[in-house]
């Protein structure tokens, strides 16, 4: 570990130098005065202050693999202060009070999982430093930050057309490092990110380790300081090789040396991924169509095995927005490599890393990015322009019989590994899914979501008391 340390410091140490020598001035847009949007701030020439706030209260009803049926809420609230000095300085603090309530002993699907996370609680809160971070930024185009933040690997560059932010941020982004931000708590990054935009393209680098969260409240925003993950991502943005069309490479390298009290395995697991993806979308006949392709291949070692593993996703839609309720039917396929002989010395099973799994397995949270074939049809509709439907079928199979099904969202506590196996005993069929998801924009700065979610189980549930799992949700998000 020390010597893959060495190398890290030498790397960063070199893109600081990089990053000396493209210095320039900065210079500042905002106004004097204060002001009540985007957020409450003010500026006096060299000196900007901006205040944020959010609330999100979120009851869940949960009925997972048994006949008990459950509800609990999760209320999250959070304060966010920003100094900018000249636009070049930015310290960043946030906040987080978060509550957990109704977690009751006979509780299932995630609902069980927060429990379980917060010492089987009925009612859990904690008040979290989310993020604290300072970023220099000696021209728009480029960026140093350190501290406590948040990394999502995927969304680096961002488009403001409503299709093209969909599909980069709730179908690309966050597939292996994400912040889980779906979950009542999130997962932070104590971390040095970095990047300069050229352009035509774009260069991200980051190193960090993860902080626990994600479902842990009482001990939640702590660094796991055995993990250390780094790597960086190229993106040539849309248009600038193919018209309409985003590429981007990735690496990754994710080192977990906890012990086995603390979540760890027996030889720890050190992993290397390098992947590329695919985005575009094109107008074609009346409406228009996208495409999205992403592969990822790892090596390394998981505890006392080689790792050799892959994964693969296609997704292909059609929108017609001149429609009424502008249709965008999608389809795809998400493929995950599984291990079919556990015993040959190789792991091969790919390993999902630290993302955010919710946007894109299910709704309702019973599988990871791990020995996974999981074709879906997709439709959304905008019936209105501040109403928003979003449905799912999900057909879900492991690749291999002999080895497990996986959940999870990667490393959130200091107990547990962060994915669970269930052995498959010789079964692939998992079930089917449908999820259908109703958004009402009330305001810019307020919108209700209701949602809903039923795995119809297959065979691998044979020997559960239910093989079904019935998830529905109500959330009320207030952002300023």
């Amino acid at each position: 570990m020390s010597g893959l340390g060495s190398k890290i410091r030498t790397a960063l140490g070199a893109a600081l130098a990089f990053v000396c020598c493209l210095a320039g001035p900065a210079t500042a847009q905002t106004p004097n005065g204060f002001r009540t949007t985007p957020t409450i701030g003010y500026k006096n020439g060299d000196h900007r202050i901006d205040f944020g706030f959010s609330f999100r209260a979120r009851p869940e009803y949960w009925k997972a693999f048994r006949n008990d049926e459950d509800v609990y809420a999760g209320l999250r609230t959070r304060a966010r202060l920003q100094y900018a000095w000249r636009e070049q300085w930015i310290a960043t603090v946030e906040g987080q009070l978060m509550q957990l309530l109704g977690m009751d002993r006979t509780s299932s699907g995630a609902a069980a999982v927060y429990r379980n996370a917060n010492d089987g609680r009925h009612d859990a809160w904690q008040l979290h430093l989310r993020q604290a971070h300072l970023e220099w930024k000696p021209m728009p185009t480029l960026f140093l930050r350190g501290g406590r933040q948040d990394v999502k690997l995927g969304a680096e560059v961002g488009y403001s057309e409503p299709d093209w932010h969909y599909v980069k941020n709730a179908r690309l982004a966050e597939r292996l490092i994400g912040t889980v931000g779906w979950s009542h708590v999130e997962r932070s990054t104590d971390a040095l990110t970095g990047g300069y935009d050229f352009g035509a393209h774009r260069v991200d680098l980051f190193a960090g380790r993860p902080t626990t969260g994600a479902f842990t409240v009482d001990k939640g925003m702590r660094p796991l300081h055995d993990i250390l993950y780094t790597g960086g991502a190229w993106t040539g943005k849309r248009g600038s090789l193919i018209p309409d069309t985003e590429l981007s490479l990735f690496g990754i390298l994710y080192d977990d040396d906890r012990e086995l009290r603390r979540g760890g395995l027996d030889d720890g697991v050190t992993i290397y991924t390098i992947g590329a993806s695919w985005l575009g979308i094109y107008d074609a006949g009346p409406g228009r169509a996208d495409l999205l392709l992403w592969v990822a291949g790892q090596g390394g070692e998981f505890s006392d095995a080689d790792h050799s593993a892959a994964a693969g996703i296609a997704e292909f839609g059609y929108q017609m927005p001149q429609w009424p309720g502008r249709p965008w039917l999608r389809a795809g396929v998400n493929v995950a490599s599984g291990d079919g002989d556990p015993t040959d010395g190789t792991h091969h099973t790919f390993f999902n890393l630290l993302p955010t799994n919710h946007f894109y397995y299910g709704f309702a949270d019973q599988l990871a990015f791990q020995n996974l074939i999981n074709p879906f049809l997709q439709l959304r509709l905008a019936p209105h322009a501040k109403v928003g439907l979003n449905f799912f079928v999900h057909w879900f199979q492991l690749m291999n019989d002999d080895d497990a099904r996986y959940a999870g969202t990667g490393a959130f506590d200091r107990k547990g590994f962060g994915f669970t196996a269930q052995n498959a005993a010789g079964q692939t069929d998992v079930g089917v899914e449908y999820d259908i998801v109703a958004t009402l924009a009330l305001h810019r700065t307020t919108t209700v979501e209701f949602g809903f979610s039923f795995l119809d189980g297959g065979d691998v549930f044979r020997n559960q008391p239910d093989r079904d799992v019935t998830f529905a949700y109500a959330s009320f998000e207030f952002r300023y």
